[in-house]
């Protein structure tokens, strides 16, 4: 994978521009047109993301994404396995499902901001609308507090489906989310699942349709 290679040499010797252009907004827009057209030449369908640094450690998280298409999951593992020792970045293969869920249990989770609108996961909400038994997948509503007004503002849809792959992990994304329709939060919210609790609602699914199974035969 030649072209990763190249990627990889670049952005070495580019790190501290684009560290710069992320704290300081030195260049940003030049720094990021050359980001994007060396990262291009590894595939056009392959996305990123730069998460800021957290407690824990210091330097910034540089996630490749291929929106869980699956064709591409060899070059986003390339991508984190030819990875050179960077001074300011991590590099990671994929979006990863949130492992503590406790942040947003209690509603002190860090938002999100599209276009200048802070949306925090832990006010999101959802509904079932069809489970295919066959295939594992599922189509839901997501329900986001003043998504009118969001929507209004151009914010692109496939930005807010990377919130519902923050918290399942992009590959149970790809394997079981069939469809995503977002729709304004209603005063309302009996019947409806609080959005972090996804995975255990694909859990119980898999396993009562697995016994109803189990019953008919």
């Amino acid at each position: 994978m030649k072209q990763i290679t190249k990627f990889w040499n670049w952005f070495q010797d580019n790190e501290d521009a684009i560290k710069n252009a992320l704290i300081l907004g030195i260049n940003k827009k030049e720094v990021f047109n050359h980001f994007n057209r060396n990262y291009s030449y590894i595939s056009k369908r392959i996305g990123f993301l730069i998460i800021s640094p957290s407690k824990n450690q210091d330097k910034y998280t540089i996630i490749f994404t291929a929106d869980g298409y699956r064709k591409l999951f060899p070059k986003i593992i390339a991508l984190e396995d030819q990875a050179p020792t960077l001074q300011h970045f991590i590099p990671q293969a994929f979006i990863k499902p949130i492992q503590d869920k406790t942040p947003y249990l209690e509603g002190n989770d860090v938002p999100y901001i599209f276009k200048k609108n802070k949306i925090k996961i832990s006010q999101l909400y959802m509904a079932l609308v069809d489970y295919n038994i066959a295939t594992k997948q599922l189509k839901i509503n997501v329900y986001i507090p003043d998504y009118d007004r969001i929507k209004d503002q151009s914010v692109r849809e496939i930005d807010l489906k990377y919130l519902v792959m923050e918290i399942i992990g992009e590959i149970a994304f790809r394997k079981h989310i069939k469809n995503i329709e977002f729709l304004e939060l209603p005063e309302a919210t009996q019947g409806l699942l609080s959005m972090i609790e996804l995975p255990e609602y694909i859990d119980y699914l898999y396993k009562i349709n697995s016994r109803q199974k189990t019953r008919m035969i």
